[in-house]
């Protein structure tokens, strides 16, 4: 199994891929503009590895659908997915994550403003 990427979530990064590994977190989201999120585009069927906040391996995931999505045209399902609990606590969380970043280069977030959604499955863990 080849690994070509690296997962290391933006916020929260232990606790995030601690929900990966129990099932809580099948999907994560990121700026269309990937050298803003210093990620590689990825594929479906590739495979990448989720990082703990020390940059340890805690488990192989398989990337299953991608899907790029206005901001505000993301979904409760796909809220859930990602381990947010419901889409109004996603949108607050992303709100200030993505415009913290967007910042940096002069942009502002808007409904208009086109995200990565990636749905995955774990295949192997190190736990």
């Amino acid at each position: 199994m080849e690994i070509k990427h690296r997962i290391q979530f933006g916020c929260d990064t232990d606790e995030l891929a601690d929900k990966v590994l129990s099932g809580e977190k099948t999907a994560t989201s990121s700026l269309y503009d990937y050298s803003l999120m210093n990620q590689e585009e990825i594929k479906v069927n590739e495979c990448a590895s989720i990082l703990d906040s020390q940059g340890k391996e805690k488990c192989i995931v398989k990337i299953e659908r991608i899907e790029i999505v206005d901001f505000q045209d993301i979904t409760e399902e796909f809220a859930v997915n990602e381990g947010d609990g419901c889409l109004d606590n996603w949108i607050k969380i992303h709100t200030e994550y993505y415009s913290s970043l967007l910042e940096k280069i002069d942009k502002k977030l808007t409904g208009r403003t086109k995200l990565v959604c990636e749905w995955f499955s774990v295949v192997s863990s190190n736990n």
